[in-house]
């Protein structure tokens, strides 16, 4: 039972952008019918459709009813047919395009986390969410390359000079601030400073209401594009899309679980979690919280707080449904819908939700992260070394991790479908950790290269280390889409155990 439930829940996502336009379809199909049966009753009205087709009016309004009723389903499946094809072809279109420009300059902007005025923890998590929100909304604009969650909130409390933010971080504008609450008053202050020769180029003070963050927001991130790239149209900055809800207490607990889900401890995981359901019980129809919520039980099943059964995966995926099903332009749903279909070899679907991630957020390493493994799976390969190559320079340790492994093992696999096998021994010896696919992969290169391995120390410890796994599993979790390639390594698998 709870297995049909994941599956319908897998359904149902799938089927929410193609529903939306069917509905829209049958709208206007209907509306369309009824203006011609008026139109047709009014003409009938004033000739003979004896004389002319040899029917009586009556029968003649029953037949084009008829013939109305009959047409609709075959316009649905038609409809289905070419527009589902034409939304994809669409959004993989995007992804051309996304490297036309690639090269080109990006000014970086770092954003120190606001100073706290009130110096006590409820205000921390509204002021740190805060100023998350506003990494997360320049983010979204393409033209600027912004420092990652982990790199700003590495600044809290610290005092850094202009020398450094220029030479060690490379930042060419930095955006600091302050914040203060009174109960339902926010007031904000906020700069926008020049590296080159340390200048205030901008700066504002808001004194308003906490319903009118998003408002401020949006002004505080126009205003920083404005003057660094100058007046463009900010197409990421539609609220409409994008404002999740006008009440203040779902906002507040979705903050709250959102930074406790960033702390990657079991405990905090827990109590993000219940932050969470308090903000859907605060406003269910706020899609930030369930989004959050499948972010943090995959988490919690990835990192082994939770088991990964079909209970949870049940609880998973509806949150992911009921967030989709909210907004189905969020960059961390679709994040998600592209990992859970790589997982499902969607590698096509996949490649749709990852490139749609990409295009609401392209400087977020956990977006280049998917984007790039749809991309080495849909046989974009090169493209895809750009996007972990940019996913390593933003953030060469990851947030949950002490070490730089996960970016370095994405590169390795990549890499190695490139057949660029002079990288992949340059990029394995700085792996600390390698798991069962990257000892795998570098016993493949080995052997294609005719090197004899067989008494080298990673080797040797790698067959202690997985001799009891089970290698057809074990190759099935690399989610090849090169079947050839695929089989390669369950037969040198096979060979060695």
């Amino acid at each position: 039972m709870k297995k049909l439930k994941i599956a319908l829940h897998f359904i149902k996502i799938k089927l929410h952008n193609i529903g939306t336009l069917l509905i829209k379809t049958a709208t206007g199909y209907v509306v369309g019918s009824f203006a011609l049966i008026q139109v047709t009753s009014i003409v009938t009205d004033n000739i003979s459709t004896v004389n002319i087709m040899g029917l009586a009016k009556e029968s003649f309004m029953q037949y084009l009813f008829i013939v109305l009723l009959a047409i609709f389903p075959i316009l649905m499946v038609i409809t289905y047919i070419i527009k589902r094809q034409s939304i994809d072809e669409k959004g993989l279109a995007n992804i051309n395009k996304t490297f036309e420009k690639y090269e080109d300059y990006k000014p970086k902007i770092g954003l120190i986390p606001f100073e706290n005025l009130n110096d006590d923890t409820d205000s921390e998590f509204l002021v740190d969410g805060i100023v998350e929100d506003l990494i997360t909304e320049l983010s979204m604009v393409k033209e600027i390359s912004v420092a990652t969650r982990k790199t700003c909130f590495a600044f809290k409390g610290k005092d850094y000079t202009t020398e450094s933010f220029k030479d060690e971080w490379g930042f060419d504008f930095i955006v600091s601030g302050s914040i203060r609450t009174s109960h339902d008053r926010l007031r904000i202050s906020v700069e926008l400073s020049d590296m080159t020769d340390d200048k205030v180029i901008w700066s504002n003070k808001f004194d308003k209401t906490k319903t009118d963050i998003f408002d401020i927001q949006d002004e505080i991130v126009t205003k920083i594009i404005n003057c660094i790239v100058g007046e463009i149209e900010i197409s990421s900055l539609k609220r409409a899309h994008r404002k999740p809800t006008d009440n203040m207490t779902s906002y507040e607990y979705t903050l709250k679980g959102r930074a406790l889900n960033q702390k990657f401890d079991k405990d905090a995981n827990a109590e993000a979690i219940k932050m969470l359901d308090a903000a859907i019980e605060a406003d269910e129809t706020n899609p930030l919280p369930y989004s959050w919520k499948a972010c943090t039980i995959g988490q919690a099943m990835t990192l082994g707080f939770r088991d990964d059964d079909p209970k949870n995966m049940e609880e998973f995926l509806g949150a992911l449904s009921k967030a989709n099903e909210l907004n189905d332009n969020d960059w961390n749903t679709n994040r998600i819908l592209a990992e859970a279909n790589i997982t499902l070899h969607n590698f096509k679907q996949a490649k749709v939700y990852a490139n749609k991630a990409y295009n609401a957020n392209p400087n977020h390493t956990f977006v280049l992260s998917a984007y790039g493994d749809s991309l080495i799976r849909n046989g974009e390969i090169d493209n895809g070394i750009k996007i972990f190559e940019t996913m390593y320079e933003k953030e060469p340790i990851p947030a949950m991790d002490s070490n730089s492994d996960r970016p370095l093992k994405k590169l390795f696999f990549a890499y190695y479908l490139n057949k660029n096998f002079d990288k992949c021994n340059e990029i394995f010896n700085q792996i600390e950790e390698h798991d069962f696919r990257e000892w795998l992969v570098y016993v493949d290169i080995k052997v294609k290269q005719n090197i004899d391995y067989l008494k080298e120390n990673w080797f040797e410890s790698g067959m202690e280390k997985f001799k009891d796994r089970d290698w057809k599993k074990e190759v099935s979790l690399f989610h090849l889409d090169n079947k050839e390639v695929k089989s390669n390594l369950e037969k040198l698998a096979q060979n060695l155990y």
